[in-house]
């Protein structure tokens, strides 16, 4: 079926249309909305500043100083500052039958010191702030309130400010009536944005979960981080998560800003598959990302107005760094690059320009949060529409793949119809040849076990003696064990050791001490008759027998027996005659289940140990159940 030419166009510029006309109509909406959300007449006016310094004046200083003093200030953004600020206004024209109050629109602020003021006598004091527990302030609400003493004359107000964040002191005066009126039209929209973040936050979490996607699992972290920021911004944070912690307030911004920032950029980083493009630029982008985690734990232990600055500055340059990698996708021919960097743009443009009001470089007129919101709420919900162009992207992408797998098995299934009947001339001279290498390969198998078992054999003999070494008899010694645990039998291990045998080496040299561990161990090979007996070199001048169904008392004969043989042979080596004799230990157990399986061989090294003790050149045994009941008495 041809294309339809009006399909290709939409297909590729209609989308974008679609955005930019979603875009404009927010954008419009909220600045229409928006312009009577804090009406202008309820602005308090004529409002006079003082910057202290040395912060040395009290209430009483100020009442009795002069007005020289004073002088008039744009009180919407007076940039970071560590200083305490005062400021002085008179409230006219307050009408006494009605109930007014006092709105403070700045929730970041930590310390606010405010005294309402008639004939030079203080009427009412107030202090509230961000370094105090949410429950102390006299309105519970997320602005600072402040009921105004009406009595029908005029009365001063003197408030005194100090935050470590940016020192705006936006002043308004409501009656009650209408400032319930405006927090429910407010209420309304911080409740649809918020209720807007947490769904966007949860399905994509449920998407990461079902899918095992880490895009998702980013940007469900991005949007919660997003959404608990603009709640600390606004003061919704202390009101409902955290009240009962000041400290997490002075601090939340620097915490979750941050972790904000670091998550967009791995977002940008995974959505825009930027490795693919340019490793360089993607390591970049990572770099930048975790030096945001940095400033995350530098504003743990700075003040929040040294902190402030170089975040603001850092998050204009990422910004404009994230807008320039998605231009440059798309510039490269990267779709998806074009939905998102209107998608970021929108929340980019919000944040610098309220970076810039903060840092008291431009003055907005539109609430700095309101702007955020507006951005934030547009970016996500178009993300929302890039991750599912995506899935539909790549659901096309997987239908493709399965109808071009389907045409080809068709091919192969045609082409297999084909071969079945060459197939099936070649059966029997298949199955000819098969036979004849079945039985090649069965020769071959036989052979290849014979030399394996030859060099098994070569493995567990000990290259100087030519009797079993130690690693042939760790096997053994499990194996009986276990034969004496599985049959309830005797089992004796005997541990014997050439005495001053380093005497030997030293006063005849290591050949003639070779010469005498190959006597010793031809001695104990010969002296063993029994198949399932076991002499064994256990290492340098050490040797070991392993005697199954043998008790102490025969294996006693037997050792001492060979201890007699050895000590009346003469070795002769290297034209010297030397003469040697060992020690021995036996232990003798029937295995038990509940005992460690080296039990009776520790029992016949100590047994070696009272041998060598008692003088050496003799043998020493034990029973291993006497020896537990002498230590149990």
């Amino acid at each position: 079926m041809p294309n339809n030419p009006f399909n290709v166009i939409f297909s590729k510029n209609g989308l974008l249309l679609i955005i930019g006309i979603f875009c404009t109509a927010v954008i419009f909406a909220a600045i229409n909305f928006s312009s009577p959300i804090r009406p202008s007449h309820n602005v308090v006016q004529d409002v006079e500043h003082l910057i202290d310094i040395k912060k040395q004046f009290s209430i009483s200083n100020i009442l009795n100083s002069s007005d020289n003093i004073w002088q008039q200030q744009d009180l919407t953004s007076l940039g970071i500052s560590n200083e305490l600020h005062w400021f002085r206004f008179t409230l006219k024209d307050i009408d006494p039958t009605k109930t007014w109050l006092l709105e403070i629109d700045n929730a970041m602020l930590d310390k606010i010191n405010l005294w309402f003021v008639q004939n030079n006598r203080v009427i009412a004091e107030y202090k509230v702030g961000d370094a105090l527990i949410f429950s102390q302030r006299t309105v519970e609400h997320e602005n600072f309130l402040f009921p105004v003493p009406t009595n029908g004359l005029p009365v001063e107000v003197f408030v005194s400010t100090y935050s470590q964040g940016t020192m705006g002191l936006p002043l308004y005066i409501w009656q009650q009536q209408d400032y319930l009126e405006f927090t429910t039209k407010i209420g309304l929209i911080t409740g649809g944005f918020f209720g807007l973040m947490l769904a966007m936050g949860l399905s994509n979490l449920f998407f990461f979960i079902t899918t095992r996607s880490p895009i998702f699992l980013v940007y469900a972290g991005y949007v919660i981080f997003l959404a608990l920021t603009l709640s600390a911004l606004q003061g919704l944070g202390y009101r409902y998560i955290w009240p009962n912690s000041p400290w997490f307030q002075q601090h939340a911004i620097g915490i979750f800003a941050p972790l904000t920032v670091w998550l967009s950029i791995m977002f940008c980083d995974l959505l825009l598959n930027v490795r693919a493009y340019n490793t360089r630029l993607s390591k970049l982008l990572n770099f930048t990302a975790y030096a945001f985690l940095i400033g995350l734990v530098i504003s743990l232990f700075i003040p929040l107005q040294v902190f402030l600055k170089p975040f603001l500055l850092m998050l204009c340059a990422g910004s404009i760094f994230i807008l320039a990698v998605s231009i440059w996708l798309w510039v490269k021919g990267l779709a998806i690059a074009q939905y998102y960097t209107f998608a970021w743009a929108a929340f980019f443009i919000s944040g610098f320009a309220v970076s810039l009001d903060s840092l008291n470089i431009i003055n907005l007129n539109l609430p700095s949060f309101y702007l955020l919101m507006l951005g934030a709420g547009i970016e996500t919900l178009l993300l929302a529409l890039i991750l599912a162009i995506s899935h539909n992207q790549q659901r096309q992408t997987l239908l493709d793949t399965q109808a071009e797998l389907l045409n080809k098995e068709r091919h192969a299934q045609h082409a297999q119809k084909g071969m079945l009947a060459l197939q099936q001339n070649a059966t029997e001279d298949l199955e000819y040849k098969v036979q004849e290498r079945t039985l090649e390969l069965e020769i071959a198998l036989r052979e290849l076990s014979e030399t394996n078992r030859e060099l098994q054999e070569k493995n567990t003999l000990d290259a100087l003696t030519g009797i079993r070494n130690r690693s042939y008899f760790d096997k053994k010694y499990q194996a009986e064990v276990r034969r004496s645990r599985r049959e309830q039998t005797q089992l004796s291990v005997v541990m014997m050791d050439i005495d001053h045998f380093k005497r030997v080496n030293d006063k005849y040299g290591h050949l003639v001490g070779d010469e005498c561990i190959k006597s010793v161990a031809n001695t104990l090979k010969k002296a063993l008759k029994r198949p399932s007996d076991d002499v064994c070199r256990y290492g340098g001048e050490e040797f070991a027998l392993i005697l199954p169904s043998t008790d102490l008392e025969g294996a006693m004969v037997l050792v001492e027996q060979l201890r007699a043989n050895i000590e009346k042979t003469s070795i002769q080596a290297e034209d010297v005659s030397v003469s040697i004799t060992i020690s021995a230990g036996i232990g003798t157990a029937i295995a038990d289940l509940n005992q460690p399986e080296d039990i009776i061989l520790a029992l016949a090294d100590k047994q070696l140990y009272l041998a060598k003790n008692a003088g050496r050149n003799n043998v020493q045994g034990s029973q291993l159940d006497l020896i537990q009941q002498q230590d149990q008495s």
